[in-house]
């Protein structure tokens, strides 16, 4: 079963040859509850003998609710919530996972790192149902640039995703990724002191502009895409938000995972 997952700092998306879905990137320990309601969307998961409130739950109930901010992905709450969704994809049996790094972490000892926390067997219980299942290999593709095979082609395409707490940059031409036009930019809607769009998207044009140019067609994805769309018309006019743009890194991820599996089967 292949199964691709955006494990972003804000929402996990997920995709599936028959699903897709998403929520929230929040963690907290496990608390006993005096009123339990069970809401859509409550996630109580038990793994290793722990418990863990995830999701909505977590923000809802959860003492010490957290989200991974660190500037690696190799940490526990990647863990727990990649077995999440998994475990909500209906995951069963061998697993081939498809997961992202940022551009600029998309190096040979992160790869590594993560396929180490994530490969092997896993017995996962949410609300009182076990699963086990093998993740069998963790294939590792980019942020963002893997957004332009969801719509794939010719000439020259940028593109422009910004996150929760950084935004990576891709540039494809004739298909092809382009390295040295490519990059991660440290900022993200998450982590400014001030929301302001037009102040990112001014911010994120002055950094790509040194490489880019005004007549680029740059394609913008994110769960805040629509929003940074118009201010970064000001500097690149055919910039355009794609079609559900929150989902476009995980349905990246799908074809590019496909593709993989079916490479390294033959």
């Amino acid at each position: 079963m292949i199964i691709a997952v955006d494990c972003g700092r804000s929402h996990v998306k997920v995709m599936t040859e028959k699903k897709t879905f998403s929520f929230p990137s929040k963690i907290s320990t496990w608390r006993k509850r005096n009123f339990r309601q069970e809401l859509e969307g409550d996630i109580e998961l038990i793994y290793n003998d722990r418990c863990w409130f995830i999701g909505k739950l977590a923000e809802r109930e959860g003492e010490f609710t957290r989200q991974a901010m660190q500037d690696t992905k190799v940490v526990d709450e990647t863990l727990l919530l990649t077995l999440a969704a998994i475990h909500l994809a209906e995951g069963a049996g061998r697993i081939q996972l498809i997961m992202g790094l940022p551009i600029q972490n998309y190096n040979e000892g992160e790869r590594v790192a993560l396929r180490k926390l994530l490969e092997g067997m896993h017995e996962v219980s949410i609300n009182g149902e076990m699963r086990k299942f093998q993740i069998e290999r963790v294939y590792i593709t980019i942020e963002g640039g893997s957004a332009f095979f969801t719509s794939p082609r010719m000439g020259l395409v940028r593109i422009v995703d910004v996150g929760a707490k950084t935004t990576n940059y891709a540039t494809f031409k004739d298909k092809v990724f382009i390295d040295r036009d490519s990059g991660t930019l440290p900022i993200g809607w998450e982590t400014v002191s001030e929301s302001n769009v037009e102040e990112m998207a001014n911010h994120i044009a002055g950094t790509v502009s040194k490489k880019w140019q005004a007549k680029d067609m740059v394609m913008l994805i994110g769960g805040v895409a629509s929003k940074v769309e118009p201010h970064l018309q000001e500097h690149f006019p055919y910039a355009f938000t794609l079609d559900d743009p929150q989902m476009a890194n995980v349905r990246g991820f799908f074809e590019v995972g496909r593709a993989m599996v079916k490479c390294n089967s033959k």
